[in-house]
């Protein structure tokens, strides 16, 4: 007699339902957190890095980096992250998805001025030209 449920099998049209709203645990634990631990992978390994990243008020993490930062390249190859928060704090799974530059809100551009002003995006203006000029990359973390 055959089984009534049967295991899930891994395929390429296969894709976990990912959102963009961190669990309300996670986004409680990041209050007061200037940095995360993102982990990304590598030749089968996994590297993680402290990060400042920003919250929107949906629930949204963003971070903003160099565009030639090997976090970047390993992004760039395979797209899944673990976010932790640093002293033992808790840890969700995602993946990052690269922000075109005119798909970024007033909202969003706000808060990453606000948040990297020093790294050259003192203005909105700044930010966009950063972005189109492909030195930087904004990404969202979409979240399992």
């Amino acid at each position: 007699m055959g089984e009534a449920v049967q295991a899930e099998h891994y395929h390429a049209g296969h894709r976990p339902i990912l959102t963009c709203v961190l669990p309300p645990d996670f986004r409680d634990a990041l209050d007061g957190a200037d940095t995360l631990l993102v982990s990304s992978r590598e030749a089968g390994r996994e590297r993680a890095v402290r990060t400042w990243f920003t919250v929107t008020p949906n629930g949204d993490l963003y971070l903003f980096n160099y565009a030639y930062a090997i976090r970047v390249a390993r992004w760039r190859k395979d797209p899944w992250v673990r976010l932790t928060v640093p002293e033992g704090g808790p840890s969700v799974e995602g993946q990052v998805l690269f922000i075109d530059p005119t798909e970024v809100d007033q909202m969003v551009q706000d808060l990453v001025v606000e948040r990297w002003g020093m790294w050259g995006a003192t203005t909105p203006e700044g930010l966009r030209r950063m972005l189109r000029d492909r030195s930087h990359v904004l990404v969202r973390v979409e979240v399992a």
